[in-house]
């Protein structure tokens, strides 16, 4: 069973009833819509899409919105795309023109008046590079340092500039209207750079009367710095290393990567490694070695997610992709020594509730148990198990729809729907019944059971049982 998560990204390549099917066979575990593309009408599709596919499947698939943020980005050109080339003059224009090879539309007045000639911005999660050379009322013309292709709505970044934009846009509020309205499992936050940035974006999702747990991406140099009371206001990070890589030194980010995973597990909270992970198969069949050795470091350092953007969203093989990224997950998960992990470095965030998923994973380990299962309403005391890293597969049984497809998204949990029990004794025989029907464990194999006595009051967690399958 493989323990790490995988996020696909939706778009033109898997938008479709049968395309979204087959990514859940293949090993999604998470649809994430990405607003900057796109418009309401066609993601309120995609999402209905999602929702009937994982019912026909009968599967667990938590849904994420991920917001625009305070990012810059282009319009459009003649022909979708253009082929920029080192030394040549290109310019962007608050005006709305039509894009070709000598300039596009960025339509962000107060830009101009943050700017400096000399100045560096980069496209396309940096793999474009400009030098300022000269600022007018409208535009903002700059010689090209790296050239490369350059396509429709595709990102600029500039380092070290805090732009004059507010943190959520009226596009980005109408977003997070539309993900309450759906009721979607998560929210993730573009461009994140404080946690106050956070705190706003949970008024936003509490103002239409949502819940949604909001997933931080951190792709900036001041998010970076700010990265610890990020994560404590947060449900969880993306490692986003697009932006980031025009933020910081490249060669700096693996070790900010392994800090963050780090970081968030040390907390309890979720963490997601994106960006150009199998980046050449949108357009190949096979990743390259370096690929294939990123995704399965990301897995060395225990992240509990890893994402798929181009690859499944416009690429030629997004199949293959989410296949492939299961399989190098599955074959480095059984390498990992999972057994080794230090706790002296966890914080004691919800002590009772630590404590037990502390003992339920440390007697586990002990007793070679082959499943922990835990009972749990809302998703917690699964997501506490989860930071310890059992080697045993933790099987959450819920009866929430909602908590169901949200624990898609933590590492090493097998979410199961059942309807609620009312002793002990059917929690433990029904916790036997499901790992035997998971083919997790077999008739006499011990499992711990994690439950709260009295069964019936709410968020009370506070027993482990060690149990032998009958």
């Amino acid at each position: 069973m493989r323990k790490t998560k995988i996020v696909c990204t939706l778009g033109p390549s898997t938008d479709k009833y049968e395309s979204i099917l087959k990514l859940l066979k293949c090993g999604m575990n998470v649809a994430r819509l990405n607003m900057s593309h796109g418009d309401l009408v066609g993601h309120q599709n995609t999402l209905d899409l999602v929702i009937r596919a994982r019912e026909q499947l009968s599967v667990p698939c938590a849904i994420m919105v991920d917001t625009c943020g305070p990012e810059l980005r282009i319009g459009v050109f003649k022909n979708q795309k253009v082929l920029l080339k080192k030394g040549g003059s290109f310019t962007f224009t608050t005006n709305d023109v039509l894009g070709d090879e000598s300039v596009v539309s960025l339509n962000y007045p107060e830009l101009l008046k943050t700017l400096k000639k000399g100045q560096k911005m980069y496209a396309n999660n940096g793999l474009l590079e400009f030098k300022i050379q000269q600022i007018t009322r409208s535009d903002i013309v700059c010689t090209v340092t790296v050239g490369g292709e350059l396509s429709n709505h595709k990102s600029v970044s500039i380092p070290h500039v805090r732009l004059p934009l507010p943190f959520i846009s009226e596009k980005d509020e109408k977003n997070i209207e539309f993900a309450v309205k759906n009721n979607v499992e998560y929210i993730s936050a573009s461009f994140v750079s404080s946690k106050e940035d956070v705190l706003q974006m949970r008024e936003c999702i509490k103002k239409y009367g949502g819940s949604q747990e909001i997933i931080s991406k951190i792709e900036s140099l001041e998010g970076i710095k700010n990265l610890d009371s990020i994560i404590e206001v947060s449900d969880g990070i993306m490692v986003a290393r697009g932006d980031m890589g025009t933020e910081i030194p490249i060669e700096q980010i693996p070790a900010v990567q392994k800090t963050m995973i780090q970081k968030c597990i040390s907390s309890g909270k979720k963490v997601i490694v994106a960006t150009e992970m199998l980046e050449s198969m949108i357009y190949k069949r096979r990743p390259t070695r370096a690929e294939t050795t990123d995704v399965a470091q990301a897995i060395y350092d225990k992240s509990g997610s890893t994402m798929l953007s181009g690859e499944t969203a416009s690429g030629n093989y997004p199949f293959d992709a989410v296949s492939t990224m299961s399989k190098i997950a599955t074959a480095t998960e059984r390498v990992v020594n999972y057994d080794s992990e230090v706790t002296t470095n966890y914080k004691p965030v919800h002590k009772n509730l630590n404590a037990i998923a502390y003992s339920a994973s440390a007697t586990a380990r002990a007793i070679g148990a082959k499943a922990i299962v835990c009972y749990t309403d809302k998703g917690k005391t699964a997501n506490m198990i989860s930071r310890f890293r059992p080697k045993a597969p933790i099987v959450a049984i819920t009866h929430d729809r909602l908590t169901y497809n949200k624990l898609s998204l933590t590492w090493g949990v097998v979410p199961v729907m059942v309807s609620e029990q009312q002793t002990i004794d059917d929690m433990l025989q029904t916790a036997s019944k499901i790992v035997k029907s998971n083919k997790l464990a077999n008739t006499g194999d011990k499992i711990i059971v994690t439950l709260g006595i009295p069964t019936n009051e709410k968020g009370t967690t506070n027993a482990v049982h060690i149990y032998e399958v009958v």
